[in-house]
């Protein structure tokens, strides 16, 4: 059969309640020669078994479909880097278990990627909420990855794994693969080093990823501190990575953001994270006045001016005085 066109990876964990709807969406894709890798994080639901289920459904998908077992629950780094390891497409792609995609998505972004010898393809997100739903998509020009990284900290570009479609041997030659343990900004981590090598990033219009605002157990329905040290980690990576660059002053400002980005996290409602936070990353702040405000959520953007202005002590005192309040 030769290799697929387009690997998705799936990471399987407390899904039962949506892994449905996600397979049943990958499943009746166009695509033809598409492999599905769902990933078994040790789930102790019975996500797996609906897996098994809605498959008999589509016995044209058995061939290449397979359900990975992790040795031990391990979280999603782990699980995309086994994915990752596991995947024979041309192109490689990722799909959480809530979510789900339109039918003819991964055929109309594969055949992007022959038409433009791309090396990665983008498309925009459907959020849905709980009231409805939220078209968020920002096309890009034919355009190389450093180009966009150099530019990314004055015109952020979203940093989901969901919506790139990746060339597999960009992974390959490069050794990328998420960083262990660091669940938390695992695609920031990684399709920036994607990005470096990347000679052409595309984008399609008119087809989109389903991405579930509605699953509140999500990890990125809301985190604490450990999940900010991950963050925080991340940067560090990421300073390393371009560090070892012959070209690393190229990227000095993007560095600033995302090391910025991961320490403006720390201003919650502790008194003594607003220190941490004084003490990480000294002299990015400086990127604090040509920082694109895109980088933030509408909840983030009002702690990053109170930073922005020196009054990151007033935002955590408003919000310890908003957690008694709604106790």
């Amino acid at each position: 059969m030769g290799e697929p066109k387009v690997t998705v990876v799936i990471p399987v964990y407390n899904v039962a309640t949506y892994i449905e709807k996600c397979a049943t969406s990958l499943f009746e894709q166009t695509l033809d020669s598409l492999e599905i890798l769902f990933v078994d994080d040790c789930s102790p639901d019975h996500s797996v078994e609906i897996i098994k289920k809605t498959l008999k459904k589509y016995p044209e998908r058995n061939s290449l479909t397979r359900i990975i077992r992790m040795p031990s629950n391990s979280g999603q780094a782990a699980v995309r880097r086994q994915g990752i390891i596991e995947a024979t497409g041309q192109y490689i792609i990722h799909c959480d278990g809530d979510d789900w995609v339109d039918s003819d998505l991964y055929e109309i972004m594969y055949n992007k990627a022959v038409k433009d010898n791309a090396d990665v393809v983008g498309c925009g997100f459907i959020y849905e909420n709980q009231k409805g739903f939220e078209v968020y998509e920002k096309e890009l020009p034919n355009i190389d990855g450093k180009s966009l990284l150099r530019s990314w900290y004055k015109s952020t570009y979203h940093m989901s794994t969901c919506n790139k479609l990746v060339r597999r041997s960009i992974y390959t030659k490069y050794g990328i693969l998420p960083w262990a343990e660091l669940n938390m900004w695992e695609d920031n981590g990684l399709l920036t080093r994607v990005f470096y090598y990347a000679k052409t990033i595309v984008y399609v219009n008119d087809c989109y990823y389903h991405y579930n605002r509605c699953n509140m157990k999500a990890m990125t329905s809301g985190y604490g501190i450990k999940q900010v040290e991950q963050m925080i980690s991340i940067a560090e990576h990421l300073t390393d990575f371009f560090e070892s660059k012959p070209d690393a002053k190229d990227f000095d400002k993007t560095v600033k953001a995302f090391r910025f980005l991961a320490r403006i996290n720390l201003v919650t409602d502790s008194f003594a994270n607003l220190r941490r936070y004084n003490n990480t990353f000294k002299g990015s702040e400086t990127i604090i006045h040509e920082l694109d405000l895109n980088a933030f959520s509408a909840k983030g953007r009002f702690r990053f001016r109170m930073v922005k202005y020196h009054l990151g002590w007033l935002f955590v005192l408003m919000f310890k005085i908003k957690k008694i309040l709604y106790r």
